[in-house]
């Protein structure tokens, strides 16, 4: 059984693997998310479903960093569930009248803002242990989702 556990815990914590990727591994976290992210809203009743199923994706998002945190100590760039979460909340504001252009864009967004670091992105940053993991990265989807809600503000005159 302890075997199981340590395979969920790494699946979880490096979203399938993409923690390994050679190349930018929380890019390829990201792009995971906003991808899984596109393929749910596309059917009918998607978007309602990513809106509900965030706290899930947050709460794996913990567990996960928390796993990752233990295991590889500090915040290891292997641990790729917290870009999933941050992205995760990127792309739930991203404007449905832009289709696949309006996850697309919040990924760009969420990568932006997660590799500049801007504050409060900073400050949570340098917060130790699972909740600096995961807080930082939700934190840059947040700036990545205000932008976007901004749009549909504007364009839309409401949200």
């Amino acid at each position: 059984m302890k075997s199981f556990s340590r395979i969920i815990g790494v699946a979880v914590a490096t979203v399938l693997g993409t923690g390994y990727s050679p190349l930018a591994p929380g890019t390829m976290g990201s792009l995971v998310s906003a991808a899984v992210y596109i393929l749910l809203s596309l059917r009918p009743g998607g978007r309602t479903l990513a809106l509900a199923l965030f706290p899930l994706v947050t709460a794996l998002g913990f567990a996960g960093s928390a796993y990752g945190y233990r295991k590889w100590g500090g915040d290891p760039s292997r641990v790729t569930v917290d870009e999933f979460a941050g992205c995760w909340l990127a792309c739930m504001a991203s404007p449905p009248s832009w289709g696949v252009a309006g996850p697309a864009a919040a990924f760009v967004l969420f990568r932006v803002f997660d590799i500049l670091k801007p504050w409060p992105v900073s400050r949570f940053d340098r917060i130790e242990g699972t909740a600096g993991i995961m807080l930082d990265d939700l934190a840059a989807g947040a700036m990545a989702a205000l932008p976007l809600l901004a749009w549909s503000l504007f364009q839309h005159g409401s949200l």
